[in-house]
């Protein structure tokens, strides 16, 4: 056989091959096709898209929906209700996982604004069966006192043994007495944390706690008188008093109406006339938190003993005439953490203070109170310093509520670069509770300048005016917008920036700001 011969059977087989190969290709083509149809019609008999969800994962996005906030306004706290009631119409699915999880049921809420008829409370009681109830009772004006409140009361006590959270908060002083009537006698062994507004109330020392709420852990009081008749549970670990003022307050002993044994947050805000301290007498061994705002720091702060003190906050009282300083010499040399919460700060004795925290590694303070921290002063040595300098272990500083006059950050500026200067380490500087406008970039740009060569720093949040008519040497600037999703801050900030952005590294939320046009 010839060599064109060959080549006419190899064609001839090539070609059977793929005639062979198109009637497979034909029938796979034509069995894709009926098996897509398979598909949809077993898709469109099964249950629908959105009950795919795992039951659990479920249950976890409803949870989330539906968490129970203390910040939450009584128009929120009602939102909850409405929230529950939209999800549970998604599908059959989601109403049966909602209508048979009991712990989405658990959060109670009784205001003036809702509905008259009290069924749905106990309605809601019986679908949360027996797990803990958060009882709100908020919103209820003394204009609203021709509503009862006492048969929605009454419902709640029928349950009292689930209480795990009761707060009463914005109820009218004519309404108070009625909720508090109906708390004595009752058994509340669950009941973990109170919150209430008391309006100066002094008939109802609340001193039915300590038999009655046995596991209460959390006691937050607003307006509150205390009297020697308070008396609280003796393993209570957080308790906030924000004290008012009442004529004719008794002398009162601290250690005999305050746990002091149990306490890891102390918070006392307003009037402490009347009370009476020894020097180094009250032992608070497991505090780790202590928060005064009272008209007479100084005997508290000499009082008290804390070995674990770790954080401690302070606010000027109602009397703000006088010299601040605690004269508790070194006695508090191991607290960590020191804010100063105010915004009125112009007579703190600095220098002591710095004495008395000077083992602290984060303070938090106030622009007006940077002068007064870190001005330098004239030792006897001739040597000026500045009384932030008592602070050696010294970390971190944030400054709470910017108005960005940046001539305000002239003396830390100062300070910052004296301490490079001796070769202490770069302290990190943290701009916080912003404004909620937005800020000129200018200003702030004035202000980085200013700070970003002495130290490390970070900016929570911060909106920029779309006009800007300065820039770094380099024409650059960095912010660390802490908390931002980079998508957020993409559509937030390109579109109010006037110039280009650039996103730089990994981290979310980090940019380059270009003043002067891309370098």
């Amino acid at each position: 056989m010839g060599e064109l011969d060959q080549a006419r059977a190899e064609l001839a087989r090539l070609e059977g091959t793929e005639r062979t190969i198109f009637k497979q290709l034909v029938e796979i083509r034509a069995a894709i096709k009926k098996q897509k149809s398979r598909i949809e019609e077993f898709i469109k008999k099964g249950p629908p898209l959105i009950n795919c969800l795992p039951v659990e994962l479920l249950l976890r996005i409803f949870r989330f929906l539906l968490a129970h906030n203390d910040s939450f306004t009584s128009t929120e706290l009602l939102g909850l209700a409405k929230r529950r009631k939209d999800l549970s119409a998604v599908s059959r699915l989601w109403w049966k996982v909602i209508l048979d999880t009991p712990a989405l049921w658990s959060d109670i809420v009784l205001t003036a604004d809702q509905p008259s008829d009290i069924a749905f409370v106990d309605i809601q009681l019986r679908r949360s069966r027996k797990v803990p109830l958060n009882i709100t009772i908020t919103n209820w004006p003394d204009a609203n006192e021709g509503e009862p409140i006492q048969p929605w009361i009454n419902v709640l006590t029928s349950c009292a043994d689930r209480w795990q959270c009761l707060h009463v908060l914005k109820v009218g002083r004519r309404i108070l007495p009625g909720i508090l009537h109906a708390l004595e006698g009752l058994e509340l062994p669950s009941l973990k944390e109170v919150h209430m507004d008391m309006h100066g109330e002094v008939t109802y020392p609340l001193c039915f706690l300590p038999a009655q709420a046995p596991a209460l852990r959390n006691l937050k009081l607003l307006d509150f008188i205390l009297t020697p008749a308070f008396s609280t549970v003796a393993a209570v670990t957080t308790l906030e008093l924000m004290l008012g003022r009442h004529l004719g307050q008794p002398t009162i002993q601290f250690l005999a109406v305050i746990p002091t044994q149990s306490l890891t947050i102390l918070s006392l805000t307003g009037y402490t006339t009347g009370w009476t301290f020894l020097p180094d007498s009250i032992h608070l061994p497991l505090l780790d938190a202590l928060i005064l705002a009272i008209n007479e720091t100084q005997p508290v702060m000499k009082a008290i003993v804390a070995p674990k003190l770790a954080h401690f906050g302070f606010a000027t009282g109602p009397h703000r005439g006088h010299l601040i300083s605690f004269g508790t010499g070194s006695k508090f040399n191991h607290v960590q953490t020191f804010n100063c919460i105010d915004t009125t700060y112009q007579k703190i004795d600095g220098d002591a203070l710095c004495q008395e925290f000077c083992g602290v590694r984060h303070i938090g303070i106030h622009p007006n109170s940077i002068n007064v921290l870190f001005t330098p002063r004239i030792q006897l040595s001739c040597s000026e310093s500045a009384p932030a300098d008592h602070c050696k272990s010294l970390e971190c500083i944030t400054i709470f509520g910017l108005d960005f006059r940046s001539e305000q950050f002239d003396p830390l500026v100062r300070w910052l670069t004296k301490r490079r200067e001796l070769g202490w380490p770069r302290l990190s500087v943290r701009l916080s509770n912003l404004p909620s406008g937005p800020v000129d970039g200018a200003t702030l740009l004035d202000l980085y300048d200013k700070l970003r060569t002495c130290s490390t720093l970070e900016v929570d949040y911060v909106e920029l005016c779309s006009t800007v008519n300065r820039s770094t040497p380099d024409g650059v600037l960095q912010l660390d917008l802490l908390g931002v999703e980079s998508v957020v801050a993409d559509d937030t900030y390109l579109d109010s920036f006037q110039g280009s952005v650039q996103r730089i590294g990994c981290l979310p939320g980090c940019f380059r700001f270009y003043m002067s046009g891309t370098p």
